[in-house]
């Protein structure tokens, strides 16, 4: 599950940057900042709202994919959690 979350994050990352930097291209520094401040939700919206006319419909749609496969990972294996019953255990696995 780690590594799926892991690509997911990765590739998302990476293409929330590329249209970043389209925000910044087309929409202007205020914009831009703007984008960066929201943690990539204005980048989102402004990307599927200028995908056409930016030519990155293609780039939003892999994005999307992303996201939701992202909460179908973790409704899946949400419940995969270490138990409570024993924070010891759990502490040495993280080490």
């Amino acid at each position: 599950m780690s590594i799926i979350s892991s690509i997911c994050g990765l590739v998302s990352f990476v293409v929330g940057i590329i249209v970043l930097i389209r925000l910044f291209q087309k929409g202007g520094i205020v914009q831009g900042i703007i984008g960066i401040i929201t943690c990539q939700i204005w980048t989102f919206i402004w990307g599927w709202m200028h995908a056409k006319e930016e030519n990155i419909t293609n780039i939003m749609w892999i994005w999307t994919g992303v996201i939701v496969l992202s909460f179908i990972v973790a409704i899946v294996f949400g419940g995969q959690a270490p138990s409570t019953d024993q924070p010891a255990s759990f502490l040495r696995s993280l080490l």
